[in-house]
């Protein structure tokens, strides 16, 4: 049975799991965007292709964010928990500390099966999906592959030098 001093801190780290989470997300999409924001705006692609480039290449940020999160909502909540002097007095009740920590343990097993799951199946196929649609704009739109002062040989059977790209 899960007593109140073990849902005070399931309750000290879900918030920032999910601040940190959404913060971690946020910046490896911005990042994605800066990289290649210039690929992908001006060269007519619909806006749907790019909406679904995105929530394809989200997949992998999820792998990158849960365990950062998980690791730093375990530092400020058990942080909390020892800063306001919880944990002298839930030694002086005769409460096993180790008894505590059980229900966040098997929150964090809970997590690591759904990552396990995500990992193995739904990350691969985002990925692919996110590379094979990066391949269809190439050949597609050979101009979003185009970078000044370089070889363009991705056409078969020919090659051009690229000195500049006009607006």
């Amino acid at each position: 049975m899960i007593n109140a001093v073990q849902i005070d801190l399931i309750k000290k780290h879900i918030g920032p799991f999910f601040f940190c989470f959404f913060t971690v997300m946020f910046l490896l999409l911005m990042q994605f965007l800066i990289l290649h924001v210039d690929k992908l705006v001006g060269k007519g692609l619909p806006l749907g292709i790019v909406i679904e480039l995105i929530l394809n290449n989200l997949a992998y940020m999820v792998v990158l964010a849960l365990p950062m999160s998980v690791l730093i909502s375990t530092l400020i909540a058990f942080g909390k928990f020892s800063e306001w002097n919880e944990l002298t007095a839930v030694r002086a009740a005769g409460i096993n500390p180790i008894k505590l920590i059980l229900p966040i343990l098997f929150l964090g097993f809970l997590l690591f099966l759904f990552t396990s799951y995500f990992s193995n199946y739904l990350l691969p196929e985002s990925n692919h999906k996110a590379r094979s649609l990066f391949i269809d704009i190439r050949t597609q739109k050979p101009a979003f592959d185009l970078q000044p002062s370089t070889f363009y040989d991705n056409l078969e059977g020919y090659n051009f030098i690229i000195k500049e790209i006009g607006a």
